[in-house]
């Protein structure tokens, strides 16, 4: 059993009561089968987009990352809510098939949060909000201000908790920011940043292909930006690919936290992370799958791998990564990514393709195992009941 990744047992068992563990203690009378199968903490998964669907994507189209979002909303566009709803409840049906129980995700109509009232995921609905950076407000600043005010209203219950999501410090005005900032009262707050080398590129200098579609540029980090509206404490800062020179350090004593998407990170073909640059400035970073149109898959197993692939890091980093790290940033303070006493009783139960008698017996192995090869969730858990996607 995987309690988090300092703490691996073996031949134990959980017990619970009310949503949360109550003890963890010697197993009694595993059989054999039991024994080839691992309880570990259900999966944090801290950046989705459920209401971009489920289909994984085809190859990226051309014009760059521009060119991908052009398609997106040309897609979008011509998409009926009925249909967004569908691909929501699709994409959660996924995620807890694939061992995930908690989820940040941003909802960019309203309609997929409606459409997952029924799922059983912990979900935290992230009001996304865009008026296109205009250096005045318009009738977009308006709409969107009025937009967030809906969302972060509704009361936070046990799985159900809103927040707000500026979409990105590229695509929000200066005035936006500012009244988002009173508005979020302490409600999560996740916002795109430092996507690409365009979007910096714009920020600092109003040069490149940004310049075309958004308003003049604000010329300084989107660290600043932030800091300036009031926005950057405890902000959660999404992709973080290309910070402006000194925006790392800017961040140090904010209290934020970053999300890389490895699957979608390798769609794009993008150079490698910086992760030890984050861990040098003591930021804490979590995985997220991002969404179906730069994944090809929704599976928080599958970016556990990757990030081993891809960032060099150990078994228990990228287990945290995925657990601990993801549910700092989720409201509810039993939803620990872990399986202590008094912790959520979310929980999944896997079954390694293959065994090695070293996993067995030591929990570093197991940890390797556990992130780096395939695995069968055979169980999920949230609150102690069993669900089915």
């Amino acid at each position: 059993m995987v309690i988090d990744a300092s703490d691996v047992r073996f031949n134990a068992a959980v017990r619970f009561a009310g949503g949360r563990i109550e003890a963890v203690e010697p197993a009694q009378g595993l059989t054999r089968d039991e024994e080839q199968t691992i309880l570990a903490p259900g999966l944090v998964n801290a950046h989705a987009h459920l209401d971009l669907g489920a289909a994984p994507p085809g190859e990226p189209p051309a014009g760059g990352f521009l060119g991908w979002v052009a398609a997106v909303m040309k897609t979008r566009g011509g998409t009926t809510e009925a249909e967004v709803g569908a691909g929501a409840r699709g994409a959660a049906s996924r995620l807890l098939a694939t061992g995930t129980t908690t989820v940040l995700d941003i909802d960019a109509s309203g309609a997929g949060r409606e459409a997952l009232e029924g799922s059983p995921l912990r979900l935290v609905s992230l009001r996304e909000v865009i008026d296109g950076s205009p250096s005045s407000p318009d009738d977009r600043t308006g709409a969107a201000l009025e937009f967030a005010r809906e969302a972060v209203h509704r009361p936070i219950t046990e799985r159900r908790a809103s927040g707000l999501s500026p979409h990105g410090v590229h695509t929000v005005s200066d005035a936006l920011l500012g009244e988002l900032s009173r508005l979020s009262s302490g409600a999560p707050v996740v916002i795109h940043w430092a996507e690409t080398p365009e979007e910096t590129l714009w920020m600092l200098e109003g040069e490149g292909p940004f310049s075309d579609w958004l308003g003049p540029s604000p010329r300084v980090s989107g660290a600043e930006r932030l800091r300036r509206a009031g926005l950057l404490r405890g902000a959660v800062l999404v992709h973080g690919n290309h910070p402006a020179p000194g925006e790392l350090e800017a961040l140090v004593g904010f209290d934020v936290a970053v999300v890389h998407c490895p699957g979608s990170h390798m769609y794009f073909s993008r150079p490698p992370f910086a992760l030890e640059d984050f861990h040098a400035a003591g930021i804490a970073v979590a995985l997220g799958t991002d969404s179906a149109a730069s994944n090809a898959d929704l599976d928080m197993h599958r970016e556990i791998r990757i990030a081993r692939e891809t960032l060099g890091v150990s078994g228990a980093e990228a287990w945290r990564m995925a657990t601990e790290v993801g549910a700092r940033i989720a409201p509810w303070a039993h939803v620990s990514g872990r399986l202590g006493v008094g912790d959520a009783a979310d929980l999944q139960r896997l079954r390694p393709a293959v065994w090695s008698g070293e996993a067995q017996r030591d929990g570093e192995a197991l940890l390797d195992l556990l992130t780096a090869g395939e695995l069968a969730v055979e169980g999920v858990w949230i609150a102690g009941a069993r669900v089915e996607g």
